[in-house]
């Protein structure tokens, strides 16, 4: 089978922390036999795709809307000449609605959270004629948490959340987690026996980055905070770490082998995001054996 894999985050390279679940999936539909060609936006210096998300780009300079908009017009005449069998669109909006339906194949749907927050912002006509026209067309749509469709289809009126329901499915994104121990032996010599908790995510409100450093404020059991990643919120965090006495170590964004060797290296990490359904953050914490305190 043809697959054509939309999705609005694909990682430039193996070092690129992006979108690493989709490639995942791609990989697992590859092993399985299939044909995947991806469709995703080059992420660009000061594009509106990249790190730390489309919106937080779009909101830092609006004019980067019209970036994303000739990418949808590019990626929906793309979908039409692939002739794929299957399309698979991570994020209903924008890459089933409108890019995956640009075309005659089946549609899948992948939602991560941020296209749910998006659809439930939606003034309520807007909501359901995008929703009742991806519903009208898949033959699947895949949530990776119960909250994040329970979110969609408490918005919905009756029919259309009826529709909703007979193609929804959760499953949590496949993920893959290298082998990062020797990288975390270096960063445990180098920490000397200092107590580490460890933040890793986009640095914008809904993270709760803040209330990690007001945990480390009070804790008697952690030394020190490391932030991995970056985002508009980073100047602010850091002003707070120093008001509060934190010894906070902000590395920006690192490559995804780096960020999971100081998870695996920490004594535990903290999560706080209030935007998450199923955070690959905390199964991959999971999968190193790391401790988790969710605030």
């Amino acid at each position: 089978m043809r697959i054509a894999l939309v999705t609005t985050s694909w990682p430039a390279g193996d070092r690129d922390p992006s979108g690493h679940f989709v490639r995942a999936e791609a990989r697992e539909l590859e092993q399985q036999g299939h044909e995947v060609v991806v469709v995703a936006p080059e992420a660009r210096g000061d594009g509106a795709f990249g790190w730390p998300g489309v919106a937080a780009r779009v909101r830092e300079k609006p004019w980067r809307a019209l970036d994303a908009a000739r990418w949808v017009a590019a990626a929906r005449a793309g979908v039409r000449r692939l002739g794929a069998d299957r399309v698979v669109a991570h994020w209903a909006v924008p890459s089933a609605w409108p890019v995956g339906l640009a075309g005659r194949a089946e549609l899948a749907v992948v939602s991560h959270g941020g296209d749910v927050r998006l659809l439930a912002a939606m003034p309520r006509v807007v909501r359901e004629h995008v929703v009742g026209a991806i519903a009208a067309r898949a033959t699947e749509w895949r949530f990776v948490s119960h909250a994040l469709k329970e979110r969609l289809t408490s918005t919905l009126g009756d029919v259309l959340r009826s529709r909703v329901e007979r193609i929804g499915v959760v499953r949590p994104a496949a993920i893959e987690v290298p082998d990062v121990r020797d990288a975390s032996a270096r960063i445990v010599r180098e920490l000397r026996g200092t107590r580490v908790a460890v933040s890793v995510g986009r640095l914008v409100p809904g993270k709760g980055v803040d209330r990690a450093i007001d945990h480390v404020a009070r804790a008697r059991d952690v030394d020190a905070l490391v932030v991995v990643g970056d985002g508009p919120e980073r100047t602010r965090l850091e002003a707070h770490a120093r008001s509060r006495g934190v010894d906070a170590r902000f590395t920006g964004v690192l490559p995804r082998e780096e960020a999971l060797a100081w998870m695996h290296a920490a004594d535990v990490l903290l999560f706080a995001s209030v935007e998450e359904g199923a955070s690959t953050v905390l199964r991959e914490a999971e999968a190193l054996g790391t401790p988790v305190v969710v605030l």
